[in-house]
């Protein structure tokens, strides 16, 4: 549910309408939650009516510092698969050109779900959706598909997210036309320079809007994800009935998971969030809703701009510890949830 993010080198968003801490090193930033990847292990010579296990992998938001990522994996006891990092969003140049944030992150050797952005602050997205901007994301493809591909082989890029919010320049309430344009021009330019990108569309929980108006369609898009946080101000502060609530909502996990299975797309939960000591059993709520689904992966936001989440803090024991047992099943393993066939 993040909001944007800032000038050049980091830039990135947070939770409902909010702005991430700055990067260590670097004029203006603001950007990078890392996280998740899809740990798809081969099965070689597996027998016939063996099950092919799968596996959802999470990583974290840790302010677009490498260094707090080690940190996380020391805190946690388990690797995180992969990364999850914004791009600038202040400016054209920056989109156009986000070498800066690979070589931030070209020394943890992970594959990275690059949230990258579809316009700046101040620009329009009407403009964007004629074409007038598809240089911009021609460059941005070009750096960003040297990456480290994921196991499967694809680089992963999520693409105006949240966009049924109000907090971020691509909001597509009363411009759903013109956000599907921009989002098919941006997959276009990316799909020009290689077709090892996937994209993932997301949303934020809530009801601000249908997000359906703004979908790209099935041959634009190939996870379907969502953003979602428990904000005591909004939801109920029983743990159990806080998950419900976002589980049920009409835009709620149900629904994102209906859908997705309807067009036949996995999901994803790029960002989520927790606050306070009693949250073990929203964890366990959501670490056994993640393995009933074919979700690909899941970034937790472990910090606090923005958004108060960071549970290696060690305020929070209880939670803490009902988090490193839902995600860290093997310690030393790669953190994430295994899911049956």
């Amino acid at each position: 549910m993040p909001k944007e993010a800032q000038t050049s080198p980091p830039a990135c968003h947070a939770p409902h309408g909010t702005v991430p801490a700055p990067a260590p090193r670097r004029p203006s930033r603001r950007a990078a939650r890392l996280l998740p990847l899809l740990l798809a292990a081969p099965l070689l010579l597996a027998p016939p009516a063996a099950a092919k296990e799968t596996f959802t992998t999470l990583s974290a938001y840790s302010a677009n510092d490498p260094k707090l990522i080690h940190q996380f994996e020391k805190w946690l006891g388990c690797p995180v698969p992969h990364l999850m990092v914004f791009t600038d969003q202040a400016s054209w140049e920056g989109i156009g050109w986000p070498q800066w944030f690979i070589d931030q992150f070209r020394g943890l050797n992970k594959p990275v779900l690059w949230s990258v952005a579809m316009i700046p602050r101040h620009s329009s997205l009407k403009a964007a959706a004629s074409g007038a901007y598809n240089r911009y994301y021609v460059t941005a493809a070009q750096a960003l598909a040297k990456t480290k591909p994921w196991p499967d082989g694809t680089i992963k890029v999520r693409l105006g997210w949240e966009m049924n919010g109000d907090w971020f320049p691509w909001a597509a309430r009363g411009k759903e036309k013109d956000f599907v344009a921009t989002f098919r021009h941006i997959v276009d330019a990316f799909r020009s320079v290689s077709d090892k990108f996937r994209f993932e569309w997301n949303i934020n929980y809530g009801e601000a809007m249908d997000p359906l108006k703004a979908y790209p369609g099935d041959s634009y898009v190939d996870v379907i994800g969502m953003d979602f946080y428990w904000k005591h101000q909004y939801l109920p502060n029983d743990p159990v009935k806080a998950f419900e609530a976002i589980r049920d909502n009409r835009y709620g996990l149900r629904f994102i998971e209906d859908f997705a299975a309807q067009r036949g797309k996995p999901t994803a939960y790029s960002e989520w969030g927790i606050q306070g000591d009693n949250a073990g059993p929203f964890i366990q709520l959501f670490r056994d809703w993640v393995g009933r689904h074919n979700v690909l992966y899941t970034n937790y936001w472990n910090h606090d701009a923005d958004y108060q989440g960071q549970l290696s803090s060690g305020r929070w024991p209880d939670s803490e510890a009902a988090f490193r047992e839902a995600f860290c099943p093997v310690p030393g393993g790669p953190a994430g949830i295994s899911r049956g066939p």
